[in-house]
């Protein structure tokens, strides 16, 4: 009897045929080898190379996984050999090499930040604007809030700055200098939260930060637990004037319009998203607010508020038949720091001083 030989493809290529294909093939093995008695077994080599298949996609995985970790055990080094690393509100990542001994604020909100922070005494620069607290005020001076000068603060030979969102070219300057210099534009409660812990973390202060915060939050929830039980309709109608000439106000993207709202008030403009959107009179007078706030560190004829209630068709509105016209400290309502808090205990005081009598006056 002649045998029929048959042609057998090589096993490595038998996984790209089809499945018709790999049962002919199966089948001419096993005629072929039980011809011959070879016990050739095809299910078991069908295993093998599938248990190696598996090992194999097995060993990329760990292969990917060591690369990642051996990634992060760098990134952990490099940071290890740096005193902080930190991403700022730019999205710039900002390594500090040792712990900063002489700090410089470029604006009077990180000046207040990094005092409660307890910095003081590592501050050895602010703007002519920084205010508060009192010992900013015996602080060098290293000019306006936009154009700070730069040979001033080069002379002081920071080893941290802390910078805001007016500074692009000093930043660009400060860097090519190689000093570090932390970017904070915070816009929001959550956000000068966010300010004070990045600061803390640059200047080795995280546990007085966590501790600071706390408090303040707990001060904030303490509001909150009060004016949440007054209903929508109910809360008072509020009107801050930015600037009597043009005519302005805060709109919702603005750190007042949020202090209004904590502490229970309403802003009548809130409906416009422009931080500090000029506004028309007609408006104002047909929104009727009930409470009328003014900054008082303008001096402005403006800002009295005998001019206010006599401005034409003024008398019409609530606010100022019920003489409800209320000079406010602009620099804790308006600039992102701890002191946004005390702004807003005090207009919840001012709205509702039923609900805070000790805090009313």
């Amino acid at each position: 009897m002649l045998l029929q030989r048959t042609r057998l493809p090589p096993l490595q290529l038998l996984k790209h045929q089809s499945m018709s294909a790999r049962c002919q093939v199966h089948r001419s093995i096993c005629q072929w080898t039980d011809i011959m008695g070879m016990g050739y077994d095809y299910e078991k080599i069908e295993i093998r190379e599938s248990v190696m298949r598996k090992i194999f996609k097995l060993c990329l995985v760990l292969l990917v996984v060591l690369i990642f970790a051996a990634g992060c055990g760098a990134a952990k080094e490099s940071e290890g050999k740096n005193f902080a690393v930190i991403t700022d509100h730019m999205e710039r990542e900002v390594i500090i090499s040792t712990d900063p001994q002489r700090i410089i604020s470029l604006s009077p909100s990180n000046t207040e930040i990094a005092f409660a922070l307890g910095l003081g005494d590592r501050m050895v620069g602010v703007t002519d604007y920084c205010n508060y607290p009192e010992e900013a005020l015996e602080v060098a001076k290293i000019g306006g809030f936009s154009k700070p000068n730069m040979e001033a603060v080069l002379a002081l030979e920071p080893d941290l700055v802390l910078a805001g969102n007016k500074h692009e070219e000093q930043v660009k300057k400060l860097e090519e200098m190689n000093i570090p210099v932390l970017v904070l534009i915070p816009e929001s409660m959550d956000e000068v939260f966010e300010a004070m812990t990045m600061v803390a973390k640059a200047a080795g202060k995280s546990q007085e930060a966590d501790t600071l915060i706390t408090d303040l939050k707990n001060r904030l929830k303490t509001i909150e637990s009060k004016v949440s039980s007054i209903q929508e309709q109910d809360r008072v109608r509020v009107y801050y004037e930015v600037s009597s000439d043009p005519l302005m106000s805060a709109g919702s993207a603005s750190v007042i319009n949020e202090v209004i709202s904590l502490a229970g008030g309403k802003n009548i403009f809130a409906d416009l998203a422009e931080r500090y959107p000029k506004i028309s009179q007609e408006v104002l007078i047909e929104r009727n607010p009930q409470f009328i706030l003014y900054p008082g560190s303008h001096g402005s004829e403006g800002f009295n508020p005998k001019e206010i209630a006599a401005r034409p068709m003024w008398n019409n509105i609530t606010a100022v038949k019920e003489n409800k016209l209320f000079n406010v400290n602009a620099d804790t309502i308006s600039r992102p720091g701890p002191r946004l808090i005390e702004a807003v205990e005090k207009l919840a005081a001012m709205f509702y001083p039923e609900m805070f009598p000790k805090d009313n006056g």
